[in-house]
């Protein structure tokens, strides 16, 4: 136990006899005797009123025996949740995931782990992609769905889905009954996305550069749905996945997008990880799902 290293005075505390606490500490009695002996050094003052072989706890060694009750009390419960942190079916898991993704993706991954392990933790934060990826660097979350794979080498990433990309325009939009578009076809459009450190953000730019054109980005919103938002709203057209249909508000038509390019979805976590850990089978019961759907 954690605990041990202060369990021993309480014992004497109890006993109040050198001899019988060392039969139940199963320690020689000199060795006890020499712990007390540090003890009282230490802290400059007898715990013990001694009459011959007799101790009688003083007021000092009332004192320290609360503290010390109380600090083997929160160690062993410390304990106790560490042992239950390593139990694969009682763990925890800290989960973050876009908040794109938290109206259909992140609720099938949660609803198929707790499932299979209703005895498992899971603890949930939401967030753009530059933040999660920054809690994930810091340790303040385990598993982090987002877009796209990262480039950093300390980071490992399974993908899980690709999404195909369409134009998102207003339903009375002149191109807006094509069955597909190329990005040249819009690009005197002004285009609605997110911010510039963001993922949906380089994947506009990567297929404005496949097709070799500029574009003009009129307004910027951190949260997909703000972004089809604004584009029922008038203000601009945008780039975004397909198969979402939390995206596909009433206003709102979607032209399948001619590119190469996808929007790719992963789980990402820290370098090696135990697949027996709770975090692995979080992964683990990630990859069934999406495979077997």
């Amino acid at each position: 136990m954690l605990s041990d290293d202060l369990s021993w005075f309480l014992v004497l505390a109890e006993t109040e006899h050198v001899g019988e606490a060392a039969a139940e500490l199963h320690v020689p009695q000199p060795t006890l005797s020499r712990r007390l002996a540090r003890l009282e050094r230490r802290l400059g003052t007898p715990l013990f009123d001694r009459r011959g072989r007799s101790l009688s706890l003083n007021s000092r060694g009332r004192t320290l025996r609360s503290r010390i009750q109380a600090a083997v009390t929160q160690l062993d419960l410390g304990e106790a949740e560490v042992h239950k942190l390593l139990d694969p079916e009682t763990g925890l898991v800290r989960f973050d995931f876009l908040h794109s993704l938290g109206s259909w993706m992140a609720p099938r991954l949660i609803r198929s782990f707790v499932t299979r392990h209703p005895r498992a933790e899971i603890r949930l934060h939401q967030g753009g992609g530059p933040e999660l990826f920054q809690r994930l660097r810091a340790d303040e979350t385990d598993i982090v769905l987002s877009s796209p794979r990262p480039e950093d080498p300390g980071i490992s990433w399974m993908e899980l889905h690709r999404q195909p990309l369409g134009l998102c325009l207003p339903a009375d939009h002149p191109l807006a009954g094509r069955e597909s578009l190329s990005i040249g076809d819009a690009r005197s459009e002004p285009f609605v996305s997110t911010p510039t450190n963001y993922g949906s953000r380089a994947l506009l730019h990567d297929v404005a550069d496949e097709a070799g054109v500029d574009l003009h980005v009129a307004y910027e919103s951190n949260e997909l749905s703000t972004v089809a938002g604004l584009v029922v709203a008038g203000v601009g057209i945008a780039v975004l996945p397909l198969d979402d249909p939390h995206l596909q508000l009433p206003g709102t038509t979607f032209v399948p997008l001619q590119t190469r390019h996808t929007r790719e979805i992963g789980l990402m976590w820290r370098g090696e990880l135990n697949l027996t850990s709770t975090i692995g089978m979080f992964l683990s019961e990630a990859k069934t799902e999406l495979t077997e759907r």
